[in-house]
């Protein structure tokens, strides 16, 4: 390990969030990312003045093995969702992190680790960026059951932003929520 990432976010789908797009920008993990109370964090960061005036829920120690300035270069067009803070093994705080990483429990995060990404492109069918179906009509499954018909207006690595067709308020769906997405044969709607 290099270089220690610790991210922190307002709510969990941040962090995953996170947490995938530095994956997949290039950035290798050493192990799975660990969980860590974001109010100890908080704690320790103050001693260099580094605390934020925003109350984080969720907290990991990502161990990188990139070197920082490497790690630097490929984060600095990913869009992220929360707060990343990147040290290396010359920084004052590092070993005492590096310590926390061994007893800290890991956090389940899907498409993080590599082995988890070939376990899940071993059980997933094929992807489809819904990006390019975004003014078409779509059904959308809920995990429930309940099914939505009705225009995609956006879809991103988080989720889908649905209009139903019933003239009743737009619904954003995360992943987590949505079973299917079913897109008809029919030509695109302004």
């Amino acid at each position: 390990m290099k270089s220690l990432a610790i991210v922190r976010a307002t709510d969990i789908l941040k962090l995953k969030s996170t947490l995938i797009e530095m994956h997949r920008a290039g950035l290798e993990f050493e192990c799975q990312p660990k969980e860590i109370n974001p109010a100890s964090v908080e704690k320790i960061l103050s001693k260099e003045s580094r605390i934020s005036d925003r109350k984080y829920e969720f907290c990991a120690l990502v161990p990188v093995i990139q070197d920082n300035e490497t790690s630097l270069g490929k984060i600095k067009g990913v869009p992220l969702y929360s707060d990343l803070l990147l040290m290396d093994a010359s920084h004052e705080l590092f070993e005492s992190f590096v310590r926390l990483i061994k007893v800290l429990p890991d956090l389940d995060i899907p498409l993080v680790h590599k082995d988890a990404a070939k376990q899940i492109e071993k059980k997933a069918g094929t992807s489809v960026y819904l990006g390019v179906f975004v003014n078409r009509r779509v059904q959308v499954q809920s995990s429930s059951g309940t099914m939505y018909t009705g225009i995609l207006r956006h879809a991103d690595s988080i989720g889908v932003f649905f209009e139903p067709s019933d003239g009743s308020s737009p619904i954003f769906f995360t992943w987590h929520d949505i079973k299917k997405v079913i897109i008809p044969k029919e030509e695109k709607i302004d």
